[in-house]
């Protein structure tokens, strides 16, 4: 007699390709609680730590996803995917230890654009426009093709005090209709930093409801004011 047929149970690879699929339909609720299953049935498994740590980000969890992120460099020191989770939020947060770690990181991966490009925003929001430049024409130079590094470029040359210029090299990018929320975030700063301030309103209506437009005009118009008023402060 035949022994009844079983199924073997789902390997690791396949129930996180599962998660990944969730995640990338933002059905990250969905895909929380088996990753949390999956964190028991394989403790400190690096894979199913990094995608804890990005499914808290995602949901604005980010002690959480700060702690996921360090579990995998306890593991791993030499983690890329666990430094560059941390550098992402402490951009947030911590702008100056975001710094550090990009420091560092450059140093283990200087061909790699993406990082070359994480390391010019670290140095923008710390106040270093020209390093910040030279980092983004860096990153232009490995990959032509990366459209991240020239829309930074164009912020940072216009934060600097440059804004026409600022916005000839962002426009290109942030008019097109597969323009990033981002780029068109970018573009609409620039705009209300030279004063085009209905310009900025119609970008940002073009992407966003109206209340949800108004506040980011709002938003935007407090940093740029805040920002004007630190670069007149004496160094």
């Amino acid at each position: 007699m035949l022994a009844a047929c079983s199924h073997p149970p789902a390997t690791l690879d396949r129930q996180l390709a599962v998660s990944d699929i969730e995640i990338q339909n933002d059905e990250v609720e969905n895909a929380l609680p088996q990753l949390v299953e999956l964190n028991q049935n394989y403790p400190n498994n690096p894979a199913v730590l990094l995608r804890l740590a990005r499914i808290h980000e995602a949901l604005g969890r980010e002690t959480a996803a700060i702690e996921f992120y360090k579990k995998i460099i306890a593991i791993n020191h030499d983690s890329k995917d666990g430094w560059m989770g941390l550098v992402k939020i402490y951009m947030r947060r911590k702008p100056e230890t975001a710094l550090t770690i990009l420091e560092n990181m450059v140093k283990l991966y200087p061909d790699d654009p993406h990082i070359v490009d994480d390391y010019g925003v670290a140095l923008d929001l710390n106040g270093h426009y020209t390093e910040a430049q030279n980092e983004y024409k860096r990153a232009i130079q490995i990959d032509p093709s990366m459209v991240s590094p020239e829309v930074n470029l164009g912020l940072s040359i216009g934060l600097s005090g440059d804004i026409s210029k600022g916005l000839a090299i962002i426009k290109p990018y942030a008019v097109t209709g597969d323009a990033t929320p981002r780029t068109r975030e970018n573009y609409a700063l620039l705009l209300i930093a030279a004063g085009r301030t209905e310009d900025a309103k119609t970008v940002l209506i073009s992407y966003l409801p109206p209340d949800a437009a108004a506040a980011k005009f709002n938003k935007l118009s407090e940093f740029w004011t805040l920002h004007a008023d630190d670069k007149k402060q004496p160094s």
